[in-house]
């Protein structure tokens, strides 16, 4: 108590410095009632978290972590390849669609994949389908071209009643644009 209190209580002046004196000597060790709820809050705040911190760790007993990080970094490595085997296989059967393939299931099969690598730019390293194409021409669609005459007659047809073999190749020559008349 202060010491303006202690005299209003009925104590003298030189009593009430004593007490007031012996109290503030007393309290010094005490901490504020504001100071005291907000550390005891917090301290059952740390004591909450660290009771459910530990149920978490409970969880994980007998949990071998090393075996579990080489776990995650072999299904990242066969994610990885299986990935690259993906990709490398759509570029092959666009290369074959491409290409004209008749049957893509057939010519993969006479393809050495282990062979074949995808490169950074998208294009494929070791495919031969023009190799197979000459070797198994069957398995693709062949463009053929046709030439088709200028349309002049020939034979007999043309109104002489028939003319010499000699005169039939000028004319060739000349439509093809050999010799000129």
């Amino acid at each position: 108590m202060k010491k303006e209190d202690l005299i209003k209580l009925g104590l003298d002046e030189e009593t009430a410095t004593k007490v007031a004196a012996a109290s503030t000597e007393e309290l010094k060790g005490y901490v504020e009632k504001e100071t005291h709820t907000t550390k005891l809050t917090e301290l059952q705040t740390a004591n909450t978290t660290i009771a459910t911190l530990q149920g978490a760790i409970k969880k994980f007993d007998g949990v071998d972590v090393e075996q579990l990080k080489k776990d995650a970094k072999d299904w990242e490595t066969k994610y990885n390849t299986d990935v690259a085997n993906i990709k490398r296989d759509s570029a092959i059967d666009m290369a074959i669609m491409q290409a004209k393939g008749r049957n893509p299931k057939a010519i993969k099969a006479l393809l050495d994949a282990d062979k074949i690598k995808l490169k950074e730019d998208g294009t494929l390293e070791g495919l031969d389908l023009e190799g197979l194409k000459k070797s198994d021409g069957y398995l693709f669609d062949v463009e053929e071209t046709q030439t088709l005459g200028t349309g002049g007659g020939g034979g007999a047809a043309r109104g002489t009643g028939g003319s010499s073999e000699a005169e039939i190749n000028a004319e060739i020559a000349q439509a093809m644009g050999i010799i000129s008349k």
